[in-house]
C-alpha cells in the first residue's frame, strides 16, 4: 500500500527531472531490511535498503569518528548532509542488486544505473542502543534478581530497576542508602548483584564467583524437577551462594589443584569437596577465574530530517525519511575480578 510520503516522494523525482521519461512509481522500502557495512575509507560506513522487486536501492554513506555498531551512543549523532563528508543516494539499476553493490570496492560490472537522485539537503540522525543482554545461563533475570525485574523502570524515570536507588519495586523507597553510589541500594547489593563484582545477576554467567558457571550449578540432578540445586538445603540456590556445602570454605577455595574449576577437585572415595561438607579439603585460596560473556544486541536507527532531493525546493510532508534500524548481536567479554 502507498503512503502519503512515497507518493510525495515520486511527485518530487517527476518535478526535477525536464525531459519528461523519469517515471517513479515505487519507492517501496518499508518492508525492506537496513543493512551495513564499512566503506573503503577510515571511519566510513554505508546503511542501505535494497527492494530487489523492483530494481531500487537507497543509501547513506557518511564518515564519523564516533560512530560504531558495537558501541551506544550517548547522544543522537547528527550530520549535515551538506558538509562534503557523507552522501544520500537513491537508485534505480537495470538488474537486482545484493550488498555486494555497496560493499565491495569494485561492483559487477554487469549494473547499470538507470536513475539516480542525491540528497541535497537535510540532516542525518544515527544512534545506536542496546537492546538486549543475556548471558545464557539458563535463569529467567526476574528470578536471579529477587522477584524484581532488574530492567524494568518501576518509576519510568528512564533508570532500570537495578540501577534506581529512590524506587525499584523492593519495597526499600522512596530513598534508600547507596554507600558506593553505583545506582543499587545497598539493601539490595546481595539480590542484583550477589557477588559483587560488579556486573548485575542477569548479565552474569557466574552470580556468586565460585568459579562454576550458573547454568552448570543448575542442575539437581532429580528427574522432572527443574528446581535449582541446593545442596545445604538452606533455601538459598548453590548458584547464588558462595559456599554450596556450608562448611565454612568458600566453593572457589575447594579447588585442591588451583586450576580455577573446583569441580575436578575429589577425594579418596571421589566425592568433590565443594559438595560434600563432610570432607576437608586442602586450604588454598583461588581468585575468581573466569571471564563473562553476555550476548548482547545493539540497534542502530537512521532517519534522515528535512530532505530534499537534487535540489528540489519541496520537502516532504512529515520532514524526516525513517530508514530503520539494524539489530547486531555479539559476544562481550569481561574479565571477572
Amino acid at each position: 500500500m502507498k503512503k502519503l510520503f512515497s507518493f510525495l516522494f515520486s511527485m518530487v523525482l517527476l518535478s526535477s527531472c525536464d525531459d519528461g521519461d523519469i517515471i517513479i512509481t515505487s519507492f517501496e522500502f518499508d518492508d525492506v531490511d537496513l543493512q551495513f557495512c564499512e566503506g573503503a575509507k577510515e571511519n566510513e560506513f554505508v546503511f542501505f535498503k535494497i527492494n530487489e522487486s523492483n530494481n531500487e536501492a537507497i543509501s547513506y554513506n557518511f564518515i564519523s569518528e564516533i560512530f560504531s555498531d558495537t558501541i551506544p551512543t550517548t547522544s543522537s549523532i547528527i550530520i549535515d548532509l551538506t558538509d562534503g563528508t557523507n552522501d544520500l543516494i537513491y537508485r534505480t539499476f537495470n538488474i537486482p542488486v545484493t550488498a555486494t553493490y555497496y560493499c565491495s570496492n569494485v561492483p559487477s560490472s554487469d549494473i547499470r544505473i538507470i536513475e539516480e537522485l542525491i540528497g541535497s539537503s537535510g540532516t542525518a540522525e544515527i544512534t545506536n542502543e542496546i537492546i538486549t543482554e543475556d548471558d545464557d545461563d539458563g535463569v529467567d533475570p526476574i528470578d536471579e534478581s529477587g522477584g524484581i525485574d532488574p530492567l524494568g523502570d518501576i518509576d519510568n524515570d528512564q533508570i532500570p530497576n537495578y540501577q534506581d536507588s529512590t524506587a525499584n519495586g523492593s519495597q526499600a523507597g522512596p530513598t534508600c542508602p547507596d554507600t558506593n553510589e553505583d545506582g543499587i541500594c545497598d539493601t539490595l547489593e546481595s539480590i542484583f548483584d550477589t557477588d559483587g563484582d560488579g556486573i548485575p545477576n542477569y548479565k552474569d554467567q557466574d552470580d556468586d564467583n565460585d568459579n562454576i558457571l550458573t547454568s552448570v550449578e543448575l542442575q539437581n540432578g532429580i528427574p522432572n524437577d527443574d528446581s535449582p540445586r541446593d545442596t545445604d538445603g538452606d533455601g538459598i540456590p548453590d548458584y547464588l551462594e558462595e559456599d554450596d556445602d556450608n562448611d565454612g570454605v568458600l566453593t572457589r577455595n575447594e579447588d585442591a589443584d588451583q586450576n580455577g574449576n573446583p569441580r575436578d577437585d575429589r577425594d579418596a572415595s571421589n566425592n568433590l569437596y565443594y559438595l560434600d561438607n563432610t570432607i576437608q579439603p586442602p586450604v588454598v585460596t583461588v581468585e575468581p577465574a573466569l571471564d563473562n560473556t553476555v550476548q548482547t544486541t545493539f540497534r542502530a536507527i537512521l532517519e534522515i530530517n528535512n530532505l530534499i532531493l537534487n535540489g528540489n525546493t519541496d520537502n516532504f510532508q512529515d520532514g524526516e525519511f525513517k530508514f530503520g534500524f539494524r539489530d547486531r548481536t555479539i559476544p562481550k567479554t569481561t574479565k571477572k575480578m
